[in-house]
C-alpha cells in the first residue's frame, strides 16, 4: 500500500485571511476544516488540499517550505504576480539573482512562495511541486501527483 498526500497543513495566525489570499491566487474553493480552521479544494487534478489551521505563533524567519507556481506564458506569469500582489503579497528578495525569470513573492503573513517563468520545464499545472529544505537549508522538492 502507498501513501498519498492529502493535505499540506500550514499554522496561520489568521486562517481565513491566508485562505482567502491563496483561494484568490489559485482559484480553489474555501471549505470549513473541523480542526479550527479552514481547507482550500483543488478546482483541478491536484489531488490534495490546504489547510490553514489557527495558531498563535507568528512567521519567524525563512519557510522550510514555499510553492513554485507555474505560468503557461509571460503574459500569464504576469498575471499571476499581478492577482497575488492586488490580494496583499509583496515582493521579496530572498537571494534570487536578476537574471533569474521567476518572481519571488511573500503572502499576507510574509511565507515565500515564486512565481515561475515558462519554459522551465516545471509542468503546466498551477502547482507543480512544493520544494522543501531540511535544518542544514538543503532544498528538496516533493511532487504533486498527475
Amino acid at each position: 500500500m502507498t501513501a498519498h498526500l492529502f493535505a499540506l497543513c500550514f499554522d496561520a495566525p489568521d486562517p481565513l485571511r491566508l485562505a482567502d489570499f491563496w483561494a484568490g491566487v489559485l482559484g480553489w474553493d474555501m471549505v470549513d476544516d473541523p480542526h479550527d480552521g479552514v481547507a482550500l479544494l483543488p478546482s483541478d487534478d491536484t489531488g490534495f488540499r490546504l489547510r490553514l489551521l489557527a495558531s498563535r505563533e507568528q512567521k519567524a524567519g525563512q519557510n522550510q517550505m514555499h510553492f513554485d507556481l507555474t505560468s503557461t506564458s509571460l503574459e500569464d506569469q504576469q498575471k499571476t504576480v499581478a492577482r497575488s500582489l492586488d490580494l496583499g503579497a509583496r515582493h521579496i528578495d530572498v537571494g534570487q539573482r536578476p537574471e533569474e525569470g521567476h518572481v519571488v513573492l511573500a503572502d499576507p503573513e510574509g511565507n515565500e512562495f515564486c512565481v515561475i517563468e515558462p519554459g522551465n520545464n516545471f509542468g503546466q499545472r498551477e502547482v507543480s511541486w512544493v520544494v522543501l529544505a531540511d535544518p542544514d537549508g538543503h532544498e528538496f522538492c516533493v511532487l504533486t501527483p498527475r
